[in-house]
């Protein structure tokens, strides 16, 4: 009786027990995409972010009489190192995300960057831009997470 009664709170523990398998684990960082895009390995758990700068990024721009240049230093931030890190799927972009970003500055005015969420609806645009080229070229917008103004000077 006393087998009996071992054997069934054995086999009760075991059906309670949560069962928990590597390949349970849910990686936050880890996207789920098309195959129809590039496909990368995810970052391990934890891993932190990279990046991909872009300086010196100087324009003229709309100037409504006031300023009449814009200066602003990127940084695009990424899980994937495969997408923003130095000989990442970016760098082989520079010449187009210049050319196209440029041409996001160049159609900026002074009146709405001086507002107060003026850089922040710029960098909205910036990453807008980005990610469209990023999809262009097959690779999965939402593997780019953000981008940072790190320099921003009108004069």
């Amino acid at each position: 009786m006393l087998k009996l009664a071992v054997y069934a709170f054995a086999l009760l523990s075991f059906l309670v027990t949560p069962m928990v398998h590597a390949s349970d684990e849910h990686n936050p960082l880890e996207k789920q995409y098309s195959p129809k895009f590039k496909q990368f390995p995810p970052p391990a758990p934890g891993s932190p972010p990279s990046y991909f700068t872009m300086e010196k990024n100087v324009v003229n721009f709309r100037g409504e009489g006031k300023a009449k240049f814009l200066a602003v230093d990127l940084k695009f931030m990424s899980y994937y190192p495969q997408v923003v890190a130095e000989e990442g799927e970016m760098e082989h972009l520079r010449p187009i995300l210049k050319n196209n970003l440029d041409r996001v500055l160049r159609n900026q005015t002074y009146t709405n960057l001086s507002k107060p969420d003026g850089p922040d609806i710029l960098r909205e645009e910036i990453l807008k831009e980005a990610r469209k080229i990023l999809e262009h070229h097959n690779i999965y917008p939402d593997l780019l997470e953000d981008v940072y103004i790190t320099r921003f000077v009108m004069q």
